[in-house]
C-alpha cells in the first residue's frame, strides 16, 4: 500500500481563519500536533503570488518535488498566531515498503534545516516515541496515505501565473 504525503506539521493547534485563508484543511494527530497538506505547487503558487522570493537551502539530493519556498514560513507563522513558529515539512513516497522520505524542521523560528527522517523532524518538534512505536506511529501519520485531490488545482494556477 502506497504512502505519499507532502505536508507540513505544526506543534501546535492552528487558526482555522488562517487556515481557511491559506486554503488548508488542518488535520489533527496524536501528540497535539496539526498537519497541514501542502505540495510544492501550492507553495510554488503563494510564493509567486505574493512576490516571496527567499527559499530554503537544502542538499542537492532533496526531491524536486519538495517544497522548498519560503513562503512555508510565513504560512506556518500565520497558522500558528506567531512570527517564530515551530514547523516540519515532511514528504514521503513508499510503496510496498520501498522508497524515500525527506524532511526540514524549524524550530523557535530558526532557520529551516534539513533532517535525515520524518523521525528526526518530530523529534525536533518535542515528540517522543511510544514504547515499540517510532515517532511517526507514535503521532498517526501512518493513517494519512495520500495527498488530497483538491490540491491538484494548484498545478493549474501555477501554469496560469507562468510558474
Amino acid at each position: 500500500m502506497p504512502h505519499a504525503i507532502t505536508a507540513m506539521i505544526l506543534p501546535c493547534p492552528v487558526s482555522a481563519e488562517a487556515a481557511d485563508r491559506w486554503d488548508l484543511m488542518p488535520v489533527s494527530l496524536r501528540c497535539d500536533l496539526t498537519l497541514l497538506h501542502v505540495t510544492h505547487y501550492y507553495t510554488a503558487y503563494w510564493q509567486a503570488r505574493l512576490g516571496i522570493s527567499s527559499y530554503f537551502e537544502l542538499p542537492s539530493e532533496a526531491p524536486g518535488l519538495f517544497p522548498r519556498e519560503g513562503v512555508v514560513t510565513t504560512i506556518a507563522a500565520e497558522l500558528a498566531t506567531r512570527p517564530d513558529p515551530a514547523f516540519a515539512v515532511v514528504l514521503t513516497d513508499y510503496f510496498g515498503g520501498v522508497g524515500d522520505q525527506w524532511a526540514a524542521v524549524s524550530v523557535g523560528g530558526g532557520p529551516v534545516r534539513s533532517v535525515n527522517t520524518i523521525n528526526t523532524a518530530l523529534r525536533a518538534l518535542g515528540i517522543s516515541a511510544t514504547a515499540g512505536s517510532d515517532e511517526f506511529d507514535t503521532v498517526g501519520l501512518a493513517a494519512h496515505r495520500s495527498t488530497p485531490d483538491y490540491l491538484d488545482r494548484y498545478v493549474d494556477l501555477c501554469d496560469e501565473l507562468g510558474v
